[in-house]
């Protein structure tokens, strides 16, 4: 059976619902997006959630001021929350290392207008009862910093996709990106069936590179584990208002959990996966064989710095996924030379929660040929040349953006 679109999007994460959203925003035509599983349920239904505004990286405030928009539009069209919790944020300097990157920060979010404030030891102490601020120097606080719920927020743009007339497709795999003389010319589903557009988008994740590679465009980005932990329920230790805070001296960063403490924890050498050995569904694949207790063996130290009860706490819950990193740890976004008509949302690099919103909205006016609201060219998929995704090198240099990396 054919079937015929204006647009295809293949993923059903937050990087494919919304880029649905913001190109049905825009009447591109017929979208259809088809997802394997079924909505948020992959990489998505794994994530942290932190929704930090501050960025110093060109173009990323803007990219998360969007979300926060999309939040407030969503809510509005579809007339639900969306469960967005505003308990602001706290990011920690230890050192003088760190100080210069909180500095940095504070700067950076007072030229975008986003409230901050520094604060000292006593303030942090305050708001976080279970920090040891010995020998904290000082914080940025940022009250109306968020987390949320993502697969809230995946759907909450899947929904309002469909309302604006989106097809979406659950249960629905795509084996092959169709093409011919340079250009796509749609999909092949996992049935046989071929659905034809003259526009493609790959927002497949940690599956992206199996369906651009055999149309010769290497993605350059590749899944690096990411995880945390959920400790035991405390409520007087834990709060259920605190800030969510990062400590870039511990490479970890804490959010509240109904009671309890998230806590995520990053590894001197992050591991990556080749794409080819991903399973159809994250559930089957095992991520790490000991539920996590290695990598808290060997790196919890410095947490233990700011919270020396924590070895001793009760971990409910561990939550491991696939993050798609790449060497600069910056995202790719947009169409390749050398196929017409193909287009990527992807390499989210740990923040697809926070920019999600905004990498639907610069996707959709590069597809759409609009004068777009952020600069596109440090997102440019074609900015590392030619690569091979599944080269053991490349793959590490991913892993090593994770690695390095000293936000939340």
């Amino acid at each position: 059976m054919t079937q015929t679109a204006d647009i295809i999007i293949i993923g059903g994460g937050l990087l494919g619902t919304s880029a649905a959203y913001q190109l049905a925003k825009r009447k591109a035509g017929k979208i259809v997006l088809c997802e394997q599983n079924d909505i948020a349920s992959q990489a998505t239904s794994r994530a942290a959630c932190l929704l930090t505004r501050a960025r110093t990286k060109p173009g990323l405030m803007e990219l998360v001021q969007e979300t926060y928009d999309c939040i407030e539009e969503i809510e509005t069209e579809l007339n639900e929350s969306l469960d967005l919790q505003q308990v602001g944020s706290l990011t920690i300097s230890a050192s003088e290392a760190s100080k210069k990157g909180l500095e940095d920060t504070y700067m950076a979010a007072q030229r975008f207008g986003i409230e901050a404030e520094m604060v000292g030891p006593k303030a942090v102490k305050e708001m976080l009862p279970w920090i040891d601020n010995t020998s904290v120097r000082e914080a940025v606080w940022m009250p109306t910093d968020a987390f949320i719920d993502a697969a809230l927020l995946c759907n909450g743009y899947a929904k309002a996709a469909k309302k604006r007339g989106v097809v979406v497709r659950t249960r629905t795999g795509v084996s092959a990106i169709l093409h011919s003389n340079q250009r796509v010319t749609g999909v092949r589903l996992g049935n046989n069936d071929e659905i034809h557009a003259p526009v493609v988008i790959d927002a497949a994740g940690a599956w992206s590179n199996l369906l651009s590679y055999p149309l010769g465009i290497g993605l350059p980005h590749t899944p690096v584990r990411s995880h945390f932990w959920i400790t035991e329920v405390n409520p007087s230790l834990f709060p259920a208002n605190q800030p969510f805070a990062v400590l870039p001296d511990a490479r970890a960063f804490t959010r509240p959990d109904v009671g309890a403490l998230i806590v995520g924890i990053r590894e001197p050498e992050c591991v990556s996966y080749d794409p080819k050995e991903m399973k159809t569904n994250i559930e089957h694949v095992d991520f790490t064989p000991d539920n996590g207790w290695s990598t808290l063996s060997q790196s919890a130290s410095l947490f233990e710095a700011f919270f020396p009860q924590f070895r001793d706490l009760g971990i409910a819950h561990y939550m491991a996924g696939p993050s798609c990193y790449v060497p600069d740890a910056n995202f790719i976004i947009g169409g390749v030379s050398s196929m017409e008509g193909f287009y990527t949302s992807s390499g989210c690099c740990g923040g697809g929660v926070a920019a999600g919103g905004g990498m639907g909205r610069l996707l959709s006016e590069i597809v759409t040929g609009e004068e777009t609201f952020v600069n596109a060219a440090p997102f440019d998929p074609e900015r590392f040349g030619a690569i091979n995704p599944f080269d053991p090198a490349f793959q590490k240099s991913c892993a090593d953006a994770r690695s390095n990396k000293k936000g939340g």
